[in-house]
């Protein structure tokens, strides 16, 4: 038998840097009301929002849980051209 004594955790962790520069105003608002948006897309989401931050020209959106699918949203609101770097854990 294993016994685990650390931190148990089903979800998984993701992250997002976009480039502003490369994103227009209604790209911009969908992003920042993601949760209302995706809903209005037929997406599936769950109670807990992605952190969306502003620093200097880039936008950082991460989540620690599987909330739903920020990839096929950004690509949904033609944003994937934007994004500079992505990761998962």
């Amino acid at each position: 038998m294993k016994i685990r004594t650390g931190l148990v955790s089903n979800s998984s962790a993701s992250s997002f840097v976009l480039d502003m520069s490369k994103l227009n105003a209604s790209q911009l608002l969908s992003i920042q009301e993601h949760k209302t948006v995706g809903e209005q897309l037929g997406m599936s989401y769950t109670d807990d929002p992605w952190s969306v931050k502003t620093i200097g020209d880039c936008l950082f959106l991460d989540t620690y849980m599987d909330n739903f699918d920020m990839h096929d949203f950004l690509e949904k609101i033609g944003a994937t051209s934007a994004i500079i770097k992505t990761w998962h854990s």
